[in-house]
């Protein structure tokens, strides 16, 4: 099975930097249109893109491993590449910032799906430049919760 595995810097203590990776209210100002599930180990997740007349892409997944503050796991239950997975590390570097490490793996070793390992390197990287630019313009993300409700 192979996988990548991105480490990203983002200046943000890495409390606040928790809630920007698994609060939905925050995770759809960079991450997907839609998100939906709560973070319990067990339930169910969607991410929603709207893609404007390519109509719209879902895909879902079960959140299996939380240790709050520090990772995440969650499994696809849909992905066409099978028994995928997604791990959401945080690393405190200092007070102000943190690593955000993406591991995304469980893709099979057939140079078949050598597009679906490419295409998750190359979304990551643009899903974090996303991030990036939310970041730039909410210096504290937990302020946009109340805005959504």
């Amino acid at each position: 099975m192979r996988e990548i595995r991105k480490v990203y810097k983002i200046d943000l203590p890495k409390d606040i930097l928790w809630d920007t990776v698994t609060v939905y209210e925050i995770l759809i100002h960079w991450l997907a249109d839609e998100v939906r599930g709560r973070p319990k180990p067990g339930a169910e997740f969607s991410w929603t893109w709207k893609l404007g007349e390519e109509g719209d892409f879902t895909t879902r997944g079960i959140y299996e491993n939380i240790d709050p503050g520090n990772s995440i796991t969650l499994r696809w239950i849909d992905h066409p590449a099978g028994d995928v997975f997604l791990k959401l590390e945080l690393e405190k570097l200092d007070d102000k910032s943190s690593n955000l490490i993406i591991t995304n793996g469980g893709y099979p070793d057939s140079s078949h799906f050598d597009s679906f390992v490419e295409g998750a390197e190359a979304g990551w990287d643009d899903q974090v430049v996303r991030l990036k630019s939310f970041l730039s313009k909410n210096s504290n993300p937990r302020e946009v919760i109340n805005k959504t409700k």
